[in-house]
C-alpha cells in the first residue's frame, strides 16, 4: 500500500513488493555489504567506548543511508514501525497531539485532539516545542520525539514550548488515546455561527487524517446526513497531514463526480491515473477548509473536488507535498519507508512544492477566534460562488 503524508505524532504500515534488480546493481550491492560487514567487525572488536551491538551499527548505517535520500523517506525501527501503524489506525498513546517539522527545523504543534491530555493541560496548535522531559529537542527528528514522548516506562511527560516568545511548561499524564477520524456535528453548535442563520440544514464534517478507517466512516456519514435531509457540508481538512494514497481514492470517489482523482508518475515515468466513476454528488453545497497544515492525501482530496467544481476552498495555501511514499519491510523488523512517486492533481498541475491555493483566502486571527471557519459559514449560506 502506499502513502501520501507528511510524518508527524499520528500516523499505518504496508510492505511493499521487492522489485527486481539489475545483475551490475547486484553486483555493487554486493560489494558495499561486504565493506560494510568489514566495518561493523572493526567496530565489534577495536572499539573501545561504550558497548555497542552489531544491531545498534546496522541500525545507525540505515538511518545514515536514508539521510542522503529526499526527507520523506526514513527508516524505522520495529518499535517506530509499530507506533506508525497504530496512529493511522487512529489509536495513540501520549498526550494527544499531531506534530510537523518546520523549514527552521522547529517543531510545531499542528492539532491537539479534543479531550485529550494536551488539550486539558492548555497546548494548542501553533505552539512551538523546546524540550521533553528536560531534554532539549530542537533540531531533533519526529520520530526520536515521538519515542520520548510515548515511552511507556513513564506514566507522564513535562514538556515545554514557545508560544510567541513565552516559554510554558506542562506536566501532563499520558493515557491511551482512540481518536476518531471523522467527526460530525451540527453547524448552529458551533460558537462561530453566532449571528447567522439559516444553518439548520447544513452539518460540519472534520476528516483529521486519512487512516485505514476512514474511508468507510465518510462513507457512514455521508449516508447519515443525507438521510438526514442535509443540503450542504464544510469539510474541515486543517490539520490533516495525509495517509493512505487508496483511502483518499475511496473519499474521492464519494464526493467527487465522475473523472481523474489523481494522476501518479513513478521513477521510470509509469503514469497511473486514479479516476472516480461517481455519479451523482452527494450534496451540491460543499465548502472546503484548509491551512497549512493540509497535506499529501488531504491535499489530493482538496484538489479533486476545487478541480471538478465539487466544493469551494477556503483558508490558507496548502502544505504542497506531493510524493507518495512506499513502505517496504524488512529483516531487522523495520522497514524502509521510500519515496517512490510524485501524484499530480484531477488538471495535471503538481501539488509538490505548490500546495493547493484556496478560492477565498483566509489568515488565522492572532486572537484565537476561527474566522476561516466563520468565512466558510457565510460562503455554505451563499451556497457558494
Amino acid at each position: 500500500m502506499k502513502y501520501l503524508f507528511v510524518l508527524v505524532l499520528s500516523f499505518v504500515l504496508t510492505a511493499g513488493t521487492a522489485l527486481p534488480v539489475h545483475a551490475v546493481q547486484r553486483r555493487d550491492t554486493l560489494q558495499a555489504g561486504n565493506h560494510l560487514a568489514e566495518v561493523i567487525e572493526l567496530i565489534m572488536v577495536r572499539y573501545a567506548g561504550d558497548p555497542v551491538t552489531v544491531g545498534d551499527l546496522v541500525e545507525a548505517a540505515m538511518r545514515g543511508m536514508t539521510e542522503l535520500l529526499d526527507e520523506y523517506s526514513i527508516y524505522l525501527s520495529a518499535a517506530e514501525l509499530a507506533q506508525f501503524t497504530n496512529s493511522l489506525s487512529g489509536q495513540l498513546v501520549g498526550i494527544g497531539i499531531s506534530m510537523s517539522a518546520r523549514e527552521d527545523g522547529r517543531i510545531e504543534i499542528v492539532r491537539v485532539l479534543p479531550g485529550s491530555p494536551a488539550e486539558a493541560a492548555g497546548v494548542v496548535p501553533g505552539d512551538l516545542l523546546i524540550s521533553v522531559d528536560g531534554q532539549r529537542v530542537v533540531g531533533w527528528g519526529l520520530n526520536e520525539i515521538t519515542s520520548l514522548i510515548t515511552n511507556r516506562d513513564n506514566e507522564r511527560v513535562i514538556v515545554s514550548f514557545d508560544r510567541n516568545g513565552r516559554i510554558l511548561t506542562f506536566d501532563i499524564l499520558k493515557e491511551e488515546i482512540r481518536s476518531p477520524t471523522v467527526i460530525v456535528e451540527r453547524l448552529h453548535h458551533l460558537p462561530e455561527a453566532d449571528g447567522l442563520n439559516g444553518l439548520q440544514d447544513f452539518r460540519y464534517m472534520q476528516i483529521s487524517t486519512v487512516g485505514l478507517t476512514t474511508g468507510r466512516d465518510v462513507q457512514l456519514a455521508l449516508s447519515q446526513m443525507q438521510n438526514e435531509g442535509v443540503q450542504g457540508i464544510i469539510l474541515d481538512l486543517r490539520g490533516n497531514t495525509g495517509g493512505y494514497l487508496e483511502v483518499a481514492v475511496e473519499i474521492a470517489n464519494l464526493m467527487v463526480p465522475r473523472g481523474i482523482v489523481l494522476q501518479t508518475v513513478s521513477r521510470s515515468g509509469r503514469r497511473y491515473t486514479y479516476s472516480s466513476l461517481l455519479e451523482e454528488v452527494p450534496f451540491d453545497n460543499v465548502v472546503v477548509l484548509v491551512n497549512r497544515f493540509t497535506a499529501s492525501a488531504a491535499e489530493a482530496i482538496a484538489a479533486a473536488l476545487q478541480d471538478s467544481d465539487a466544493a469551494v476552498i477556503i483558508g490558507e495555501p496548502t502544505f504542497g507535498k506531493g510524493l507518495v511514499q512506499s513502505v517496504y519491510g524488512i529483516r531487522t523488523g523495520g522497514a524502509l519507508m521510500l519515496t517512490t512517486e510524485e501524484y499530480f492533481r484531477r488538471n495535471g498541475e503538481a501539488i509538490n512544492g505548490v500546495g493547493v491555493i484556496p478560492n477565498v483566502l483566509v489568515e488565522r486571527s492572532p486572537d484565537g477566534q476561527d474566522q476561516v471557519l466563520h468565512r466558510g459559514l457565510e460562503v455554505l449560506l451563499q451556497g457558494g460562488f
